[in-house]
């Protein structure tokens, strides 16, 4: 029903855009029972949130329970909703014979906790109701003050799936201001993914996504990038069945593809406000306004990938320029929510053995700081797990590295979000010593034998998982 309603405000926005009108919006959703969800199980603060980016004028309940029953979810909505507040409610649940038993006094008393607590700018009735049942109600609230419209405070990123995430107000696993966001429905990031999508077993692939969930993240990204897969019906077919399945779609979906067009059919199929990766200056500053204007029109935030057109930001400098840019044209030319924009400066890979990649995780959590510094309200992410792409196939290792670099960007440069494998994340307090000066070497380039010290400690940690895999000493 939310998916509807997006659909339905999507048509009325180009309507008046292009007629040139300006007309006020109310949006009405209904809670189908004392779950306080509405029909397709959403709370009513995702509802919300999924379509507060039509700006309309007042949002509310109508129908469902009947006042006497919905003031616990009236005051949550009225708590969080940022326009004018309405409910019109039925008189009372229905009856054996489908007719409705309030009476008009007995429906405007139940209205009145509603007044007195000052939750309302609009009232009426829906079923059951008729002239004098609004009439009661109109000369009983007619002593009390309408609801305030709430103080104006700082822009907060707000996405949802069946539940709503205040993306400032989150804390991870580990303790830490850090979304995670689950990187094993992604093709790139999941062998076993790749096979299941490969075979088209969609029932095992949303056991990865529960299994997620469980283990600690925030959001899912959903990747089903791959030349072998038509991308465009494999991410619509995730995303219709992910979206029934209540243990994954409670939290909000990061759409995630090379092409505009695949991310933006998942886009259409969800009925929260997801998170669409990725657009860049890559294609151009016309191209890149039209895909962010889209992207606007339909609520999503969106990450932005410090390319343009000259190529990959790789150095500090590099990436804090595209990303000031960027940042420019979608605030000043877009008019895009400076909250909903997610700068990926590149998490590129170090321990190579090549000189000029040393510098790269260092290069990374300075750009991190002066980018959030140049573009107020924005968030920062990236993909963790390439920055140890040269020590792959011992977990231990790699996931040290992570610990220590996201240690430092997120408590040092404000480093919000990222593409983890949470159930595999180790906590910065938890690492051996001698592992924590490994990683702090390398990470910040600190001397010359940094990548060649961790490759020795990790032939030494993979002789050790074989052996243990031989049950030998």
């Amino acid at each position: 029903d939310t998916l509807n309603a997006k659909a339905a405000l999507y048509a009325i926005g180009e309507y008046l855009e292009f007629s040139g009108l300006d007309i006020p919006v109310f949006v009405s959703g209904t809670l189908v029972d004392q779950s306080g969800r509405t029909l397709s199980g959403q709370t009513g603060e995702a509802f919300y949130a999924s379509i507060r980016h039509a700006k309309p004028m007042c949002v509310g309940l109508n129908c469902a329970l009947g006042a006497e029953h919905m003031v616990p979810f009236v005051e949550r909505l009225a708590n969080c909703v940022e326009c004018f507040m309405h409910v019109y409610s039925n008189a009372g649940l229905p009856n054996a014979m489908g007719g409705y038993d309030e009476s008009p006094d007995d429906m405007a008393q139940n209205y009145k906790t509603f007044f007195e607590n000052g939750w309302l700018n609009m009232v009426g009735g829906c079923c059951g109701s008729t002239p004098p049942h609004i009439k009661a109600i109109r000369e009983l609230s007619a002593s009390y003050q309408p609801r305030k419209l709430p103080d104006v405070g700082r822009p907060k990123m707000w996405l949802s799936g069946l539940e709503d995430l205040v993306v400032d107000d989150v804390h991870n696993h580990l303790g830490y201001p850090f979304l995670n966001v689950g990187e094993r429905c992604n093709i790139a990031g999941s062998i076993r993914f790749k096979k299941l999508m490969m075979a088209g077993d969609y029932g095992k692939a949303m056991d990865i996504a529960k299994a997620q969930v469980e283990d600690g993240a925030h959001v899912i990204d959903i990747n089903v990038d791959d030349g072998m897969l038509d991308g465009l019906a494999a991410m619509q077919k995730f995303v219709k069945i992910a979206v029934t399945e209540p243990e994954i779609a409670k939290v909000p979906f990061m759409l995630d593809a090379s092409k505009f067009e695949i991310v933006m059919a998942g886009l259409k199929w969800c009925q929260g406000k997801p998170i669409v990766n990725s657009i860049s200056l890559k294609v151009g500053e016309e191209l890149f306004k039209e895909q962010a204007t889209l992207l606007k029109k339909h609520g999503a935030a969106v990450v932005v990938m410090a390319f343009d057109e000259e190529g990959q930001a790789a150095t500090e400098d590099e990436k804090v320029r595209i990303c000031k840019r960027s940042y420019d044209i979608l605030v000043n030319e877009v008019h895009f929510p400076p909250e909903d924009i997610i700068f990926d400066p590149n998490v590129l890979t170090i321990g190579t053995g090549m000189e000029e990649h040393s510098n790269y995780g260092v290069d990374f959590i300075r750009a991190c700081k002066t980018i959030k510094e140049q573009c107020p309200y924005v968030k920062i992410s990236g993909g963790i797990s390439n920055l140890s792409f040269g020590f792959r196939g011992v977990m231990k290792i790699r996931e040290s590295i992570h610990s220590v670099f996201l240690h430092h960007a997120i408590t040092e440069s404000g480093m919000d979000v990222g593409i983890v494998n949470a159930k595999e994340m180790i906590a910065y307090d938890d690492l051996e010593p001698d592992m924590l000066t490994l990683c702090d070497n390398l990470v910040f380039n600190k001397i010359e034998e940094a990548t060649d010290d961790m490759l020795e400690r990790t032939a030494w940690e993979r002789a050790c998982k074989d052996a243990k895999k031989k049950g030998l000493p």
